[in-house]
C-alpha cells in the first residue's frame, strides 16, 4: 500500500508509537487528526502502553554501549515487536480503517545538531499493518540546521496553546522538555528546548540499587533528605546554563553521569540520592524557565509524562513556579503518559498532508520542513 490519496483526506486516523528516553516500554494512541489553516485538532479513539520483555529491554539499554551488532540486530527486533503488539492492539479493540501510523522509534544517541539516532525497523510496521508508517523525524531538522529535538512543540501549540494568555508545557520523560506558548495572536515566537533531566536518572538508581523500574510515586524520594549542596553543583553543569536552542539525552544524563557524580551513592541511602535527584530535576527546569523564559507572563505550567506522577518532583516544582498554577495535561483532556504518543500521530499525519511541523524559533531550523520519512 502507498500514501496515495491520503492527503485530500479531511481527516487520518493514525496510530501513534512513542518509546521514549526511559527505554521501558512502547505507547500507542489511535486518533483521529483533523488540519484546518494553521491549526489541528485530534480526538483520541483507544491507547495504552506495553512493557517491553525483560530481554528486550536489557537489548535496548545495551545500545548505548554502542555495539555495531547490538544495535543492528535490535533495531530489526524492537521493529518485529512494535508491528506486533501494534497489530495485536489494534485487533483487541477491532479498530479498523486506520491511515497511516507515526513512529518516532527508541532513542540511543542524540548529538543536538549533528546526529540523531532511533532504532526500530518500521518496514515490520508497514508489512504487518500493510500501512504506511512515518519515522525518523529528527533527521529533517537537523539537515535544515535545527537540533533536531524537541520536536514536541509543534503538537503543544495544537493543543494547549490559547487566546487568553501565555503558558508552559513541561514534559517529564527520561529527559525534561519545555514549551513556552505565548497568546495565541501575540507578536511572540513559541520557544522549546530540553531543560535537563527528566526522570531517567532516577529510574537507573531504582534499576541498580533496588531492582524495581520506577521510584512508584515518588515514595522512597519523599522519604530521603536531599543534599542541596550537591544539586547547586549539579546545576552548574554546562548543558543547563546553556542558552537554548538545546537537546540532550541519556548521552549527556544517563549512567555515566551517574557514576561520575555520584560516586560514593553505594554507601549512602538509596531514599537520600533519590530525593537529591527528584530536587535536581526540578530545580534545573525553573532555573531554565526563569533565565530563558519571560516566566512573569505565564499563567500556568502544564505537565506531562511520567513524571506527573512523582510527588516528589511536582512537590519540587510547585514550589519552585509558585505562583504560577500547576496542572496536569489531563486538565485539557490529554493522558499525561500518552502526549507524546498522540503527538507523533498528528506528526505523522503532518507529514502526510505535506505540511512542516518543526519551528525554527525552537530548534533553530533554517526554515520550516516537512519532518519524517515514509515506508511503504
Amino acid at each position: 500500500m502507498t500514501n496515495r490519496g491520503l492527503e485530500s483526506k479531511e481527516h487520518l486516523v493514525m496510530v501513534g508509537l512513542m518509546t521514549g528516553t526511559s527505554m521501558d516500554g512502547l505507547d500507542i494512541c489511535v486518533a483521529k487528526v483533523q488540519f484546518s489553516g494553521e491549526s489541528a485538532e485530534a480526538v483520541v479513539v483507544a491507547e495504552g502502553s506495553l512493557p517491553y520483555p525483560d530481554a528486550l529491554r536489557e537489548s535496548v539499554e545495551n545500545c548505548l554501549s554502542g555495539d555495531a551488532d547490538k544495535i543492528a540486530v535490535t533495531h530489526f527486533t524492537l521493529g518485529e515487536f512494535m508491528a506486533t503488539e501494534t497489530k495485536r492492539f489494534l485487533t483487541e479493540r477491532s479498530i479498523k480503517n486506520v491511515d497511516a501510523v507515526g513512529m518516532h522509534g527508541q532513542t540511543i544517541h542524540h548529538v543536538s545538531g549533528e546526529a540523531s539516532l532511533q532504532i526500530g525497523e518500521p518496514s515490520f510496521l508497514a508489512q504487518t499493518l500493510d500501512l504506511p508508517v512515518v519515522s525518523d523525524f529528527r533527521a529533517a531538522d537537523i539537515a535544515a540546521g535545527g537540533t533536531g529535538a524537541p520536536l514536541i512543540p509543534m503538537v503543544d501549540r495544537w493543543l494547549f496553546q490559547q487566546e487568553a494568555g501565555a503558558v508552559i508545557c513541561l514534559n517529564l520523560g527520561g529527559v525534561a522538555n519545555v514549551t513556552y506558548l505565548p497568546p495565541s495572536g501575540a507578536d511572540e515566537e513559541i520557544i522549546g528546548f530540553d531543560t535537563g533531566p527528566g526522570m531517567a536518572l532516577m529510574d537507573e538508581v531504582m534499576g541498580t540499587s533496588t531492582g524495581e523500574k520506577f521510584d512508584d510515586r515518588g515514595a522512597r524520594s519523599l522519604r530521603g533528605v536531599p543534599e542541596i549542596e550537591k544539586v547547586n553543583e549539579w546545576l552548574e553543569h554546562p548543558f543547563i546554563q546553556a542558552p537554548p536552542p538545546k537537546s540532550t539525552g541519556r548521552d549527556i544524563f544517563g549512567s555515566l553521569w551517574l557514576k561520575e557524580n555520584t560516586i560514593d551513592r553505594q554507601s549512602r541511602e538509596p531514599d537520600d540520592l533519590l530525593a537529591t535527584l527528584s530536587l535536581f530535576t526540578a530545580r534545573s527546569v525553573a532555573v531554565n524557565c526563569r533565565q530563558f523564559l519571560p516566566l512573569d507572563s505565564v499563567q500556568q505550567l502544564i505537565v506531562s509524562g511520567g513524571g506527573v506522577y512523582n510527588e516528589a518532583v511536582m512537590n519540587h516544582l510547585e514550589e519552585q513556579f509558585a505562583p504560577v498554577t500547576l496542572v496536569t495535561s489531563q486538565e485539557y483532556g490529554i493522558d499525561p503518559f500518552m502526549k507524546e504518543a498522540l503527538g507523533f500521530a498528528m506528526l505523522g499525519a503532518a507529514n502526510l498532508k505535506g505540511i512542516p511541523a518543526n519551528l525554527p524559533s525552537v530548534t533553530g531550523a533554517k526554515r520550516q520542513v516537512v519532518l519524517g520519512k515514509v515506508t511503504v
